[in-house]
C-alpha cells in the first residue's frame, strides 16, 4: 500500500501570493459591519479544516492511504457512517422532507410540498434520525442540513423549483375555488412561505434541543446568486445583486434560528485562475459574514464549503484558486473550510494517486493560512 505524499514546491513558491490576498481581504474586513465570533467549536482550534468526502473507499478498491493527518475533521458523506464529527443530512436522511422527483410532479414525495406535510410527523421522525447519525447526545460537531429542492421564499423558485409555484396554486385553487387569479396567486405565496418558514425553524430548533453541542445550519445558506459572470467575465464585479441581499433580509428568522452559516465558493471552470474568482468568493462570503451578524449577541461561526476540484469536473484547483478560497475564507474570518467530495472521488480509478496526492499541498495551504490568522 502506497501512502500518498506529493513535493510541496509549487505550494511554498505561492506563499506570497496567499500573503497578498490575505492583506487585500483584511482591508475589505475591516470596514464590514461584523461582530465577533463565538467561541470556536474546539479549544485551540480558532479555524478549522474538515475533509469529507467518500474516500474511506480508496484504501480497500485503489490500495491508496491518504494521508489526513492536517485536517481537523475527516468525514464521510457516505450513508452507512454515522457518529462523526460533521454530519450531512441529505434529503432522505433527517425526518420528513417534502419534495418532488425532478420530472415526476404527479408523484410527491411526503406530500410534495411543506404545507402538505405533518410537522409533528416529521419531528418524530427526526427524533429517531438523530439517534442513528449522532447517537451521542452530548457530542460537538457541525450538523449540516442539505435540502435544496425549494428554498423557503417564493420568489426564489426559479426554473426546475417552479414546481412549487404550480402545485402551491393547484392547491390553493382546491380549497378556495371561488377566488380570483389575484388572490390565489396572493395566498398560494403566504400559505407556501409560511409552511416553509414552520418547517425549517422547526427543524432547526428540534436539532438544537435534542443535540445542543451540534452547530446547526443549512448547506448553501446564505446564498447571494453572484453568478453572472458567464458571458460578461471582463465586466464582472462579484457583487450580490441589491435584490438578493434584500431576500436576504426576509430570512433573518432562518439566520437567527440557525447556529452556523454554510455558504459555498465551489468555482466553475469558467473561473479558473482569474481575478473573477477572487471576487466572487470574496463578495459571497461578505454577504455571509454580514449575516452572521444578524440578531444579538456573537455572530455565528461560517464554515465555508469548497471543492479541490472545480464544480462538475475531476480538474483540481490551480495554486492561484487556492488562494481565492482557502486564503480568501481565513482572511475574511470564516470559521472553517469544508472541503467536499462525491462519489466521483471515489470512482475516478487508477487517477486516485494524482488527485489525492493534492491534498498534502492543500494542507500547506491551511497551515499558513492558520498562523496568518492567529
Amino acid at each position: 500500500m502506497r501512502t500518498v505524499f506529493p513535493s510541496f514546491h509549487f505550494a511554498v513558491d505561492r506563499l506570497s501570493w496567499l500573503l497578498l490576498a490575505l492583506f487585500t481581504s483584511w482591508i475589505v474586513l475591516g470596514s464590514a459591519d461584523t461582530k465577533q465570533t463565538s467561541w470556536p467549536l474546539y479549544p485551540k482550534k480558532p479555524v478549522l479544516f474538515v475533509w469529507n468526502a467518500p474516500t474511506q473507499d480508496c484504501e480497500t478498491q485503489e490500495r491508496v492511504k491518504l494521508s489526513l493527518d492536517q485536517f481537523d475533521i475527516v468525514s464521510s458523506p457516505a450513508q452507512g457512517v454515522v457518529g462523526q464529527a460533521l454530519t450531512l443530512f441529505y434529503k432522505d436522511r433527517l425526518g420528513i422532507y417534502p419534495y418532488y422527483e425532478a420530472e415526476a410532479e404527479d408523484a410527491p414525495v411526503n406530500g410534495g410540498l411543506p404545507q402538505s406535510v405533518s410537522l409533528s410527523q416529521h419531528l418524530e421522525k427526526m427524533s429517531k434520525d438523530l439517534d442513528t447519525y449522532i447517537p451521542d447526545r452530548k457530542a460537538k460537531g457541525l450538523s449540516v442540513i442539505d435540502w435544496r429542492e425549494w428554498r423557503p421564499l417564493w420568489v426564489r423558485n426559479w426554473a426546475g423549483k417552479s414546481v412549487y409555484k404550480k402545485k402551491s396554486r393547484e392547491l390553493v385553487t382546491k380549497k378556495y375555488p371561488t377566488m380570483s387569479s389575484g388572490e390565489l396567486a396572493t395566498a398560494a405565496t403566504e400559505e407556501f412561505e409560511l409552511a416553509a418558514h414552520k418547517f425549517l425553524q422547526g427543524t432547526l430548533r428540534q436539532g438544537k434541543n435534542l443535540r445542543p453541542n451540534q452547530l446547526w445550519g443549512f448547506y448553501l445558506f446564505p446564498d447571494c446568486y453572484n453568478y453572472d459572470y458567464k458571458g460578461k467575465m471582463e465586466s464582472y464585479t462579484g457583487l450580490c445583486p441589491a435584490v438578493e441581499i434584500e431576500r436576504n433580509h426576509q430570512l433573518n428568522w432562518l439566520w437567527n434560528e440557525s447556529t452556523a452559516l454554510f455558504p459555498s465558493i465551489y468555482l466553475d471552470p469558467d473561473l479558473r485562475s482569474t481575478d473573477q474568482a477572487r471576487l466572487f468568493v470574496l463578495n459571497r462570503l461578505t454577504e455571509a459574514m454580514r449575516i452572521a451578524s444578524v440578531g444579538d449577541g456573537l455572530a455565528r461561526p461560517v464554515f465555508v464549503y469548497s471543492q479541490p476540484t472545480f464544480r462538475d469536473v475531476m480538474t483540481l484547483l490551480t495554486e492561484v484558486d487556492l488562494v481565492s478560497t482557502i486564503g480568501e475564507s481565513v482572511a475574511l474570518g470564516a470559521a472553517g473550510v469544508i472541503f467536499w467530495g462525491g462519489w466521483d472521488y471515489v470512482n475516478i480509478g487508477h487517477s486516485h494517486h494524482p488527485t489525492f496526492s493534492y491534498v498534502w499541498s492543500l494542507n500547506i495551504y491551511f497551515c499558513v493560512a492558520l498562523k496568518i490568522s492567529l
